[in-house]
């Protein structure tokens, strides 16, 4: 049955003359995934949020069970029965994760108070039923990011929709997330809801999909059964021009030609007897790295081993329990804030929405955001020197139609791009990344590594954190992976992958 029908539907950002979707047709049936993919800027997230009732189409209709229907707002669409999980959190990091899920649908005692007791066991109920271990009484800011992302997932499903819609549910998961998530959706599927499943990913798609429709452009290209095409050509379909076989990865599928085979230079960011206990992310057990100049060295890790635990100390976000966090031989706590962040290092966060931007900020002040300083009050209020850095910045990155725009109105790929123009334009000594491929297109990863390469190239030391271990594969000098709060050396050989997947699932420590 017919759950969702769009019918030539356009939208234009007149801020930015740019035509977001051209008469777009979509159809989802009960019972089926129904995905839609495309590169950066194709139209999917503006889609994703017209069906959900966030924006209002310029033209065009949408049904619902076959009826007319016209959202106003969200609520609108979850009383039809759309429940939606953004690709960025929209949770309220101050609330637990019971709360989140019942908000604007509390459960009463004693009239206008929320009852408490009864949130948190309709929470632990729903995410019995459906594998999720997340601790009702947990606040949201406490919570790892894969973590945040269950809770979305749960908040969705408290509403009982038979339509979900999943923005780049996979961005910020793991390897072992990534899985579960796969199987609920399946059973999700299999119980007669309808999902309509964003995605870059040509992978996860030829798993996972029933039907498939391309955006590009903000136009629909074409429309298949996912069968019909392997995954391949759904590639190549997903990115125009797109190659399965990449004539530079060499030694068993790797990427040999973005490697450095210089000698790095001293140290510039030491890592020194760290131990941090943390709720959720994982805690560190006195962890030891050192990163020198002119290498890129990974740390690969699933979810709940450390990684953002890790992330937070690197990047100076918290101090360590125990231990020295050294940057070009300085204590980290002893470098004045605007110094290290507009001179010594650069940092790609993995919630790059609460850390790396601000979403209601113009896309071009996220962009020139570490350089305002540099400017005179006149230079500044002028704005003409600030958008000409911001148009540098960005279009070495591949941002386009971004003049007039807040960042918030950005898809996802382009708002990586962003964070990473503004982070990487500058020529830093040290560089965190992040998971920094996150929501990035084959195209941009390709671009964004080739980058840091460079950087590494010219002298910068790099630290790659990641949950994808063909991130390491691909770029980095020296690998570790993360287990339960350790660091494994993984070497390289034959046997990489294998080493480390040993490593990241304890196998071998």
């Amino acid at each position: 049955m017919n759950i969702v029908r769009l019918s030539s539907i356009r939208k234009y950002y007149r801020s930015s003359a740019a035509q977001a979707l051209d008469g777009v047709d979509l159809e989802l049936d009960s019972g089926e995934i129904h995905a839609v993919v495309g590169e950066n800027g194709a139209g999917k997230s503006t889609l994703a949020r017209i069906l959900c009732g966030f924006e209002r189409p310029d033209s065009g209709s949408l049904y619902v069970k076959g009826e007319r229907a016209d959202f106003s707002s969200h609520r609108d669409a979850e009383r039809a029965g759309i429940g939606f999980v953004p690709q960025y959190s929209m949770l309220a990091p101050g609330l637990t994760a019971a709360e989140n899920v019942a908000l604007g649908h509390e459960p009463r005692r004693l009239g206008p108070f929320t009852d408490r007791r009864r949130a948190s066991y309709e929470f632990s109920l729903l995410a019995d039923r459906y594998g999720f271990a997340v601790d009702p009484d947990a606040v949201v800011a406490s919570l790892s990011a894969a973590e945040r992302r269950e809770v979305e997932i749960l908040r969705a499903l408290a509403r009982g929709g038979s339509a979900l819609v999943l923005d780049e549910p996979t961005s910020i998961l793991g390897e072992k997330e990534t899985a579960s998530l796969f199987a609920l959706v399946r059973r999700l599927r299999d119980s007669g809801a309808g999902i309509v499943y964003i995605s870059h990913r040509a992978g996860e798609i030829a798993d996972l999909a029933d039907r498939v429709t391309v955006l590009r452009s903000g136009a629909v290209e074409r429309a298949f059964a996912a069968a019909d095409v392997d995954e391949c050509e759904l590639a190549g379909l997903i990115v125009s021009g797109a190659a399965c076989a990449d004539p530079d990865r060499t030694e068993g599928g790797r990427t040999a030609g973005l490697r450095g085979g210089a000698a790095p230079g001293e140290p510039a960011l030491v890592i020194r007897g760290v131990s941090q206990r943390a709720r959720g992310s994982g805690s560190l057990l006195r962890v030891d790295l050192t990163v020198r100049s002119g290498e890129i060295v990974s740390v690969i890790a699933l979810g709940g081993n450390g990684l953002e635990t890790l992330e937070d100390v690197a990047a100076g976000i918290v101090s360590p329990d125990e231990g020295d966090v050294l940057v070009k031989g300085r204590p980290l706590a002893r470098w004045p804030g605007r110094e290290l962040r507009s001179r010594v290092m650069a940092y790609l966060p993995t919630d790059r929405e609460n850390r790396g931007l601000s979403p209601k900020a113009s896309v071009a002040m996220n962009a020139v955001a570490g350089r305002l300083f540099d400017y005179s009050f006149s230079e500044f209020a002028a704005g003409a020197r600030p958008l000409a850095d911001a148009a540098g910045m960005l279009g070495g990155f591949g941002v386009a139609n971004w003049k007039g725009r807040r960042v918030d109105t950005l898809s996802g790929g382009n708002r990586q791009r962003v964070v990473a123009s503004r982070e990487l334009s500058g020529g830093a000594e040290v560089v965190v990344a992040a998971n920094p491929a996150q929501g990035l297109d084959r195209g941009a990863r390709s671009r964004l590594f080739s980058r840091l390469a460079a950087m590494r190239d010219s002298g910068s030391a790099v630290l790659l954190l990641s949950s994808d271990p063909d991130d390491a594969a691909e770029l980095a000098d020296r690998s570790f992976a993360l287990y339960r709060g350790r660091l494994i050396p993984v070497e390289r050989g034959e046997s990489f992958e294998a080493a480390f997947s040993k490593a990241l699932t304890g196998a071998r420590q």
